[in-house]
């Protein structure tokens, strides 16, 4: 029966609202002025009212259908205590309209009630802003939620983004609201990319978080027993020295024995590091220098030849010296015609940045000093790159003999190769790019 608006005066005027509105249209007028609504929700913890229409949910939802139709039919209002009252209403708009209006906010709680309800339509349409809208700053959120959801392509695409974001990822919110499955997944990743100090105290943050929520007290001893086996997937094994001394020791998260083996590889990689895991990612040194040791003078000069099978980032370099000389390094690209080869500047860079000083304790060699680089250098597979350093420096510093090394970096084949004399580079930082 159609629904009339007829004036006070019984003039029997018509309000013909439905006049030029499309289907979708007179639905929402509909829903909105609650005309004829003859189903009752109450919804949140405050159990507000919310009215609809039984035809609409039905024609929509298996799931209302089997609520409101036949023996088991809900009688009186029903209650939907597990989302707030915008939450609902914004799914309500979608079976009215077969439109949403999707944000950062909703969306989450929106693709909860599209599942609850078997709306199939509305979670396809959360499930495509989610993968559109991922961040490195909500890609923690995400990820949790695609867990939650059991959604295995979003959950591998918002991991993706943490990994490869690192540094942003694990220092937003979400971060310290992942579940311990989550959590484990990110830092167990073997392309996670994050520098020591920040994915650490990331990790201590996140501990904190989920004693927190087991009810725990915050203690060193709680700490490592939420952390559980993740223990052996944080990245201890790439730390220089002083971080390693000044804050993971004193966070009492590791056992006496535990510093000790870590402490032993840190000084020499040959030391069995076992339960805990070496991953060949960002910051890891790829060591250039053989077994002869020279004395350097105040100016020298350092050549090498790098080439790569996957395409990496130069983030920095390890150098024979201290913080009392000056480097200046550049990067070449060998240019290769049918005649002949030739070199052409590709990069340059020009610092002199002493960031931190680690003790070598092998072959009576003191300081290494790591330069970090203010912008990493793309370095293309299969392409031919020549750095060179400048050393200037008062005192005699100490140098080794480059030789060719073949090395693997996670799935690169990295070839080098001294050009010219003693090296003064010990170590190259670099990164895969994926």
């Amino acid at each position: 029966m159609a629904t009339v608006e007829v004036r006070g005066d019984n003039s029997g005027f018509v309000d013909n609202w439905q006049s030029g509105k499309s289907l979708a249209e007179c639905n929402l007028h509909m829903l909105t002025s609650e005309d004829s609504c003859d189903v009752d929700f109450r919804v949140g913890k405050e159990e507000k009212l919310v009215r609809a229409h039984r035809y609409i949910l039905m024609s929509r939802s298996c799931v209302f259908h089997a609520m409101l139709c036949g023996p088991l039919a809900e009688k009186e209002d029903i209650k939907v205590p597990d989302v707030e009252e915008e939450i609902f209403t914004e799914m309500l708009r979608y079976l009215y309209t077969d439109t949403s209006t999707l944000t950062t906010e909703n969306v989450t709680g929106v693709l909860y009630l599209a599942k609850k309800y078997a709306v199939g339509g509305l979670e396809r349409l959360c499930l495509t802003y989610l993968h559109s809208s991922l961040t490195a700053e909500n890609a923690c959120v995400i990820l949790e939620q695609a867990h939650v959801f059991d959604e295995e392509k979003l959950l591998d695409r918002a991991l993706k983004v943490i990994v490869q974001n690192g540094d942003v990822a694990v220092q937003s919110p979400g971060f310290t609201g992942l579940c311990g499955s989550c959590f484990h997944k990110v830092v167990s990743a073997e392309e996670f990319k994050a520098t020591d100090d920040t994915a650490f105290t990331a990790a201590l943050s996140w501990t904190e978080a989920e004693c927190k929520r087991q009810g725990r007290e915050i203690t060193p001893e709680n700490k490592r027993l939420v952390l559980g086996e993740t223990v052996y997937e944080v990245d201890f094994t790439s730390m220089d020295m002083e971080l390693f001394t000044k804050k993971v020791v004193p966070s009492g998260i590791l056992s006496g024995d535990e510093c000790t083996k870590l402490f032993s590889y840190l000084v020499s990689h040959d030391t069995d590091v076992a339960p805990f895991k070496i991953k060949s990612k960002l910051n890891m040194g790829v060591a250039l220098y053989a077994d002869r040791i020279h004395t350097g003078h105040s100016q020298e000069n350092s050549s090498i030849i790098l080439s790569c099978t996957r395409n990496m980032r130069l983030t920095g370099l390890w150098a024979f010296g201290n913080d009392r000389c000056t480097y200046n390094i550049s990067l070449y690209e060998e240019q290769q015609t049918k005649q002949s080869v030739s070199s052409g500047c590709y990069a340059s860079v020009k610092r002199w940045v002493q960031r931190e000083v680690s003790t070598v304790l092998e072959r009576s060699i003191s300081n290494e000093v790591k330069l970090q680089l203010s912008e990493a250098l793309l370095l293309n597979n299969n392409v031919r790159y020549r750095i060179k350093m400048t050393r200037k420096s008062n005192d005699n510093e100490w140098s080794r003999s480059s030789v060719f090394n073949n090395i693997t970096l996670g799935k690169c084949q990295i070839s080098i190769a001294n050009e010219n004399g003693p090296g003064m580079i010990s170590r190259l930082i670099l990164e895969e790019v994926y």
